[in-house]
């Protein structure tokens, strides 16, 4: 193993093979690690188990072998960053939209591990492939129907619950999905009455021992992963769309570096939505978030009339901690606790709120203060890494705050730190706008402006 860690990147050679789909629903993602110096391989499988009993057409081994390869292309980040090879290697051929994507999913979505991890020549290693053709693409030029079957993918928390209440007034028949499952997403299932899919991501143990060892690590675009597990489900399965929750914000980055905006949500945005929609053009399967035109704001001022999922749902990661035993509903510690506590506060009751939260006034404790002053982007704090909305949606929250009945002369708002953090009325009713940058059919745009 410590053989593999010194090795240099430039004498190293990432491999993903050609993924393999199976009649009971298994995809097994085969990737390999060589050395140009010696023999010997580090060999990766990993093994996703798509829910269903396959009574579609498109079943098992018949699954779209294109789609299966841009599912291992997106899965294969979590074992090449392990020792960011400088060449990527696809046996097999690559299209030019599965080139297309699979240079954007490693420049853009390992962007904060490479920023964290100080290893920019990750971003852009050479890709070594056979030239293949672009699916083909069907011929009716009409106009397709919306969806009327959408898999709704739902986390148990506060986005997935308002697209999953404005879908029901739509009209279509939801399906729920998820890959793995956890207590506040089958929590949100039963409170909606919809049915769950849920989908097995099973990562190979080796990856573990090289973490354990010291090998490079740090965020890649799940969403990416979890989104194509979402396409084949509804293939699969007859769905005829896979809808996330993504919000307007998520397209903000973090910091620029090294020519590109590093953004922890890279996977969640617009420029995602729209490579992997140009990607999987052809197939009956349309791909967008619902709440893509909307602010964070608009969607917890929404939320906070959703009084029925209160007890359910939660933003943080704590919750679905590996280990069982550390998994609590809400940490009160991290970013996504900071940000649900500021940006719900303005529509709820101040008691309310806290019983969320245990009880607790997560301003008011001088351990959260740093958490969201990072939110604020005071004194030239980054946004943190995290899912967590723009400064400017967290200073509206904090100027609607500072006017709420319930907590008028909270300490916080007398910090030295937050004097310039408040903002004017213009600059507040801006954080509830409706974006047009958006892949929403005609009657889910309907839908999403009714959440305002």
């Amino acid at each position: 193993m410590r053989q593999w860690l010194s090795e240099p990147s430039d004498r190293l050679v990432f491999t993903a093979l050609e993924p393999s789909a199976h009649a009971d629903g298994t995809v097994l993602l085969p990737f390999r690690i060589t050395s140009r110096d010696h023999e010997g391989a580090l060999e990766f499988t990993e093994r996703i188990t798509l829910p269903g009993d396959g009574t579609d057409a498109s079943t098992g081994a018949d699954l779209p072998t294109d789609v299966l390869r841009l599912l291992s292309l997106a899965a294969s980040l979590s074992y090449y960053k392990a020792l960011a090879p400088t060449t990527y290697s696809v046996p097999a051929g690559l299209s030019p939209r599965e080139r297309t994507f699979l240079a954007e999913v490693i420049l853009n979505g390992l962007g904060e591990y490479a920023y964290r991890n100080q290893v920019p020549h990750a971003l852009r290693p050479t890709i070594e492939a056979p030239e293949l053709p672009n699916a083909v693409a069907p011929t009716d030029s009409r106009t397709p129907q919306a969806p009327t079957r959408p898999l709704v993918a739902v986390g148990g928390g506060k986005d997935s619950i308002v697209t999953i209440e404005q879908l029901r007034d739509l009209g279509v028949e939801s399906t729920l999905f998820s890959v793995n499952s956890y207590e506040p997403i089958e929590a949100t299932a039963v409170e909606a009455g919809l049915p769950l899919l849920v989908a097995r991501r099973t990562l190979d143990p080796l990856l573990f021992e090289l973490n354990a060892a010291g090998a490079l690590n740090g965020h890649v675009p799940v969403t990416a992963v979890n989104s194509l597990v979402g396409v084949l489900t509804a293939l699969r399965n007859g769905q005829d769309a896979v809808v996330f929750s993504n919000e307007a914000s998520s397209s903000f980055g973090n910091v620029a570096w090294e020519g590109i905006d590093v953004n922890h949500q890279w996977s969640k945005g617009i420029g995602f939505e729209r490579l992997l929609t140009t990607a999987i053009e052809g197939h009956p399967v349309r791909y967008f978030s619902f709440l893509r035109p909307l602010t964070e704001l608009a969607i917890m001022r929404h939320f906070a009339r959703l009084e029925d999922y209160h007890p359910v749902f939660t933003s943080c990661n704590r919750s679905f901690h590996l280990d069982a035993s550390k998994r609590r509903r809400w940490c009160g510690e991290c970013p996504k606790c900071h940000f649900v506590f500021l940006c719900l506060a303005p529509f709820m009751g101040r008691t309310e709120l806290q019983a969320i939260f245990a009880g607790r006034d997560l301003l008011a404790d001088p351990a959260q203060r740093e958490g969201f002053l990072e939110l604020l982007n005071v004194g030239g704090r980054l946004k943190p890494f995290e899912c967590v909305g723009e400064p400017d949606e967290c200073r509206a929250a904090l100027t609607l705050l500072r006017d709420h009945a319930d907590w008028k002369g909270h300490e916080f708002f007398e910090l030295p730190e937050v004097a310039d953090a408040f903002l004017d009325a213009v600059s507040v009713d801006a954080a509830f706008g409706f974006s047009d940058d958006h892949l929403l059919p005609t009657s889910y745009e309907k839908a999403a402006r009714e959440v305002l």
